[in-house]
């Protein structure tokens, strides 16, 4: 009856999926940690018939908790406990923590997670690359010798754009390992995938070890650990044969970190991109416009149609980038070259001209240890790899 859907190593937020036995009947819910009631409310559930209960790990100490639920309906009564490790690391877990207390945010929340939730919790946490001394900061980091100064020259451009060519590709036998692991897949009809559609493979790192690799690679997690100020740890990976053409957008919205500036993209080569391929676009320095939020713009979750979504978020990020004036820039990346954007970077994928032409990459998304991460587009929780990635920093 009930799905508990994270790592066993709980970092940032828990959920649990409660199937109702009876579709229609009202249902109670009582929630306790480690005994304790924490929540009791009416159970209502999604539009999948499922309660979804949300756990704000941060708010317990580190180490062994029983979470447990209880579903009264109809008369009869239903209960399940279940004991994760709740290791919450690193300075950014603290800060998480203080801000979540210091504003009231709840332990326990049903349905979505949303990022209303932390709006009172974000005020005033700016993360360095968003503030306005970032160059001063950098210029100290090198000085005592925290970063060298290939990495500040690095930083200063992710500063200054949102985004950041890293100087040494991924190294060819990583790039060769990935295009057989592709090819697999696609002779596999991974996802149901079909030659000649712009759809995305997703979490191939799961099945792949050649993907797992690029993944966790380290070179790209030490630069992203000095981004972040804290340890780099990879959440998702998609992987694309041909060009995405998705829309200009932040993904600020669809892998949502708190505290904001906790997250970065990174997009890598596996052949040379070709013009007319659907190239990758960037808008240099658009990373600091506004951040698009669902409840700013009224907009509800995303169960499957896109429609309200085009028109209320895409349409408020095409209106933020004729504000501005900036213009795209095509990425005509060479093959193994690695790209690393600012979670709030416009980015896209542009149309197809030539269908025939492939644009192999591999696209991964990495949160800050310690930082919460979700999906606010679709209410969902994210899972943070919760391992240190070896050599990463």
């Amino acid at each position: 009856m009930v799905e508990w859907t994270c790592y066993e190593r709980v970092s940032g937020l828990l959920r649990a999926l409660i199937a109702l036995p009876q579709a229609g009947v009202p249902a109670t819910l009582r929630v306790t940690v480690d005994g304790a009631e924490i929540h009791a409310a009416p159970a209502v559930p999604k539009s999948d018939g499922r309660v979804h209960v949300n756990f704000h790990t941060h708010l317990l100490a580190d180490g062994e908790h029983t979470f447990g639920l209880q579903l009264t309906q109809g008369g009869r009564r239903w209960t399940a406990r279940a004991r994760y490790r709740v290791c919450n690391d690193g300075g950014v877990a603290g800060q998480v923590r203080a801000a979540l207390r210091a504003h009231g945010v709840p332990l326990v929340f049903q349905g979505d997670c949303d990022a209303s939730h932390y709006a009172a919790a974000q005020a005033g946490l700016v993360h360095w690359v968003d503030a306005p001394d970032a160059e001063a900061r950098i210029a100290a980091k090198a000085a005592d010798g925290t970063v060298t100064a290939n990495e500040a020259e690095l930083l200063r451009r992710f500063v200054r754009d949102g985004f950041v060519i890293l100087d040494a590709p991924l190294p060819e036998p990583m790039v060769e390992r990935a295009n057989a692991a592709l090819d697999q897949a696609i002779a596999q009809g991974y996802q149901g995938y079909r030659y000649g559609d712009s759809t995305r493979l997703e979490q191939m790192h799961v099945h792949f070890p050649a993907i797992r690799d690029i993944w966790l690679y380290p070179p790209v997690h030490r630069f992203l650990s000095l981004v972040f100020e804290a340890p780099s740890r990879p959440c998702q990976s998609l992987v694309y044969v041909f060009g995405s053409q998705q829309d200009a957008h932040q993904d600020t919205i669809h892998l949502t970190p708190f505290p904001a500036g906790m997250m970065c993209g990174v997009w890598i080569a596996l052949e040379d991109v070709r013009p007319g391929s659907g190239e990758l676009v960037v808008y240099p320095g658009s990373h600091r416009l506004p951040r698009v939020y669902m409840h700013q713009v009224g907009c509800a979750k995303v169960e499957g149609d896109w429609s309200e979504f085009g028109a209320k978020v895409v349409g408020r990020w095409a209106g933020l980038l004729r504000e501005s004036g900036i213009e795209p820039v095509p990425y005509l990346a060479r093959r193994g070259q690695i790209l690393v954007w600012h979670e709030n970077l416009m980015h896209a994928g542009s149309v197809r001209r030539d269908p025939s032409l492939s644009r192999r990459s591999v696209v991964t998304h990495n949160f800050a240890e310690g930082a919460i991460a979700y999906y606010d587009s679709s209410g969902d929780v994210g899972y943070i790899h919760p391992e240190p990635v070896p050599g990463a920093g």
